[in-house]
């Protein structure tokens, strides 16, 4: 650990924000950003990160942050800075006291028996939710068709919680890249506000895709020329489910039948 970093001109810190704020950095570095005592601690354990700022007082309020900052002692691209400059570079409105940037993980993926699609799926929270359910659910591998949501995205990061670092993700796809990566599985079925196939009449034992659409606009035209639809039946008058519960409800009903099998 070297000098306190003071300077918003400083290289790691220009570095950090913007994986922060740009997408097209993200990618083009393979580099994301996670934040936080927990975050951070998980990334540790996968590997090192690329850079990583901290704010000793910070830390060193709490117990596992003042674990955290035993461990740093140990890492040559861990920097000390000051509570302003990190708010700076964080999204978030009170700062946990760390941030860094590590690679996007290399997760190994055997052909799945269940896959989830993102279709088009914008809003941060509901596809790192999504993420969440899917790994709790047991699903084999995540599928991001163009027009999602960043899932590399800060806010994408924090509202999976550390899925990022365990679940098979393959991000920024056209239909005919996500083909090959499902030709093993019979079914795809497309989440839809009506169906003749109700979601629990729908046999989720086989090799399955569970696409999930955009909140407003629900799956694109493309998505329906490839798959089947499904629907979540409703009493009442309200017309459709959030895309992260709509999503989490199919998904536990796979794991479900699954157990039953």
């Amino acid at each position: 650990m070297s000098d306190l970093i003071t300077s918003t001109a400083n290289h790691h810190v220009k570095y950090l924000r913007s994986l922060v704020r740009s997408r097209k950095d993200r990618h083009n570095e393979r580099r994301f950003v996670v934040e936080g005592v927990r975050l951070v601690a998980e990334a540790l354990h996968v590997g090192q990160p690329s850079v990583l700022l901290y704010v000793a007082e910070q830390l060193a309020s709490t117990e596992r942050g003042q674990q955290l900052l035993d461990q740093l002692a140990l890492l040559p691209n861990a920097f000390a800075t000051t509570p302003a400059i990190l708010a700076g570079i964080s999204d978030v409105e009170t700062p946990q006291g760390i941030i860094a940037a590590v690679p996007m993980p290399q997760i190994s993926s055997q052909p799945a028996s269940l896959i989830v699609m993102l279709d088009g799926v914008q809003d941060p929270g509901n596809v790192g939710t999504l993420l969440r359910s899917a790994e709790a659910a047991g699903v084999g591998q995540v599928l991001c068709l163009q027009g999602t949501a960043d899932v590399w995205s800060p806010k994408v990061v924090r509202s999976g919680m550390g899925v990022h670092f365990r679940l098979p993700i393959v991000d920024g796809l056209q239909w005919e890249d996500a083909l090959p990566l499902i030709a093993h599985c019979p079914q795809r079925f497309a989440a839809v506000q009506a169906s003749p196939l109700a979601y629990d009449q729908a046999d989720l034992r086989q090799p399955s895709v569970l696409i999930i659409g955009n909140e407003a606009n629900g799956v694109s035209s493309t998505t329906l020329s490839y798959a089947s639809t499904i629907t979540i039946p409703m009493l009442g008058a309200l017309e459709s489910l959030n895309a992260a519960v709509a999503g989490s409800v199919l998904l536990f009903e796979a794991a479900r039948q699954r157990r039953a099998k």
